[in-house]
């Protein structure tokens, strides 16, 4: 069964490092690269006619913006799989100072994304979820985890969006 990977974090969370790293096989579907929805589309229903993995490397971060393409990849037949990028808004920042050119945004849009990101869920129909956090030598990927006793889910959102929970 082909897979669709969407990605949700902030702007300069990592996004696209982790994809070129970690789902190098998959079609990389980015409105940067792109520039507009409908070339997006197209992109999109190209991967799914060849039934080629692919992965929406956006911010996504809201539920509803997320909603377009786990129905598009049901109704193609796809595994759907989400991966939350730790995003700690003063480190996003400060990264994307490193940038030049166009990949540089302004700090506020960063802000903007930051201030509506949401939690991805089980219940937005994924079949499966990561949390991502930057480490010293890589990245590190943990499932998620909804459980007993500690909501894994809840922590991380205290970790990651420490930016917005303050």
């Amino acid at each position: 069964m082909p897979t669709m990977a969407i990605m949700t974090g902030i702007q300069a969370s990592g996004k696209s490092t982790f994809c070129q790293n970690n789902l190098p096989g998959y079609v990389r579907i980015n409105l940067d690269t792109l520039h507009t929805r409908n070339k997006e589309s197209m992109a999109m229903d190209e991967a799914f006619q060849a039934k080629k993995d692919m992965v929406i490397d956006n911010t996504n971060p809201t539920a509803e913006e997320r909603k377009k393409y786990i129905v598009k990849a049901k109704e193609n037949g796809y595994r759907v799989v989400g991966y939350f990028m730790q995003s700690r808004l003063q480190e996003c920042t400060a990264r994307n100072e490193l940038r030049e050119g166009k990949a540089k945004i302004p700090a506020k849009a960063i802000a903007a994304t930051s201030n509506k990101l949401e939690l991805p869920s089980y219940e937005e129909g994924f079949d499966a979820l990561y949390f991502v956090r930057m480490t010293k030598t890589g990245m590190a990927v943990e499932a998620w985890q909804v459980s007993t006793g500690t909501n894994h889910a809840a922590h991380n959102a205290d970790f990651c969006l420490d930016g917005i929970l303050g």
